[in-house]
């Protein structure tokens, strides 16, 4: 990703995006990342998850079977969103009336954005590195345990990522914040500056953020179809009803 210079060069741009979950759409009134409406065709596909039959045996009686039994649980925990990116750059005013659009983008490079949110500050020196604290008190709020496995911290275990810009005036030095990388192909990755589909934990100084790196058309976890990004966010397991998370994109020209 491009360093100040990118903001130099599109900073009278204004960014129309597509996002496919089914969809996210987007509008940027300024180089920074903004807010998305999500939409589908006709809505986003949702997979819930795997039906495996139990296993079975028919042994006489007088025997004692000494055996080993092994599943895998779907973690509720967790949710995941995958997809595609398009977009252009357009020069409109305030009420969305453009002067001029220019073609399609060819390929997504950038970052997407989610957190629980909805108004993340992106301005200078406000995106930091997530710190133990914060990552500690969204554990709490989302009901892991410290101890548990699958927690937050549990899940960004390893700091090893690209550097990157989030929004204008924060830079995202190499391998300096807790992160993790995708599995592709159902198959784990080694994370790393050159892993796709990384994902970066970042704060605004108040709120978590999940950071995808886009990927422009990568195999993705099923290896039946190309993905733009992939990204998994925490959930509470107990709830009744899906916590909101919002959704912000930034794409470089």
């Amino acid at each position: 990703m491009m360093g100040i210079d990118r903001f130099e060069k599109i900073g009278v741009f204004l960014l129309l995006a597509v996002l496919f979950i089914g969809g996210i759409s987007i509008y940027l009134a300024n180089a920074i990342p903004e807010g998305a409406t999500i939409s589908g065709s006709p809505a986003p596909s949702v997979g819930t998850g795997p039906t495996r039959s139990p296993g079975t045996r028919s042994d006489l009686g007088g025997r004692i079977i000494t055996m080993v039994l092994n599943t895998e649980s779907q973690d509720y925990g967790w949710k995941a969103y995958v997809g595609n990116v398009s977009g252009s750059f357009v020069l409109q005013n305030s009420n969305n009336m453009s002067i001029y659009e220019w073609p399609s983008i060819t390929s997504a490079i950038g970052e997407l954005y989610v957190s629980r949110n909805n108004s993340l500050n992106f301005s200078a020196g406000a995106i930091i590195c997530a710190n133990s604290t914060q990552i500690a008190t969204e554990n709490t709020f989302l009901g892991f345990s410290s101890s548990a496995k699958d927690n937050i911290n549990g899940t960004f275990n390893v700091t090893a990522h690209a550097g990157f810009q989030a929004g204008a005036g924060n830079a995202i030095p190499t391998n300096n914040c807790s992160s993790t990388a995708l599995w592709v192909n159902d198959t784990i990755q080694t994370p790393g500056s050159t892993a796709i589909f990384q994902e970066i934990l970042l704060s605004d100084h108040n709120s978590l953020i999940y950071v995808a790196r886009l990927n422009d058309n990568q195999q993705g976890f099923d290896n039946a179809s190309l993905y733009d990004f992939q990204i998994i966010i925490p959930e509470n397991k107990t709830a009744t009803s899906g916590t909101p998370y919002y959704f912000y994109l930034e794409l470089d020209s």
